[in-house]
């Protein structure tokens, strides 16, 4: 009973990590940074100078993995989006998903000196 006790505590532990981490990330953030704040992605893919990496965290809640994806720029941080996926089961990596390119964010970030 202790050690049944003992995960369910370290699993709940382990809840909101990866929103914790996320809330880290700015716009315009370097690559470096990202990588700080986050780890290596489990995935990442590219379009031109367009990159994505993705993130996610198996068990994030009861039933469902949670995922981020970071989307760069000509190497910096252009957007953040999230997804959730529920597979039963299995580890988060195997319900990563293909980027929609579409969906990435269209915007230039301008980074001025003050």
């Amino acid at each position: 009973m202790k050690t049944l006790i003992a995960l369910a505590m370290l699993a709940l532990a382990g809840c909101g990590s990866l929103d914790k981490q996320s809330l880290q990330i700015n716009p315009g953030d370097s690559k470096d940074q990202v990588n700080s704040a986050m780890g290596a992605p489990k995935d990442r893919q590219f379009k031109g100078a367009m990159e994505a990496w993705q993130y996610c965290q198996t068990g994030a809640g009861f039933g469902y993995h949670d995922h981020r994806i970071i989307w760069f720029n000509a190497g910096k941080v252009a957007g953040l989006t999230s997804y959730k996926s529920t597979t039963p089961g299995s580890m988060c990596e195997r319900s990563i998903q293909m980027v929609r390119w579409e969906d990435a964010p269209d915007t230039t970030i301008e980074l001025r000196n003050r």
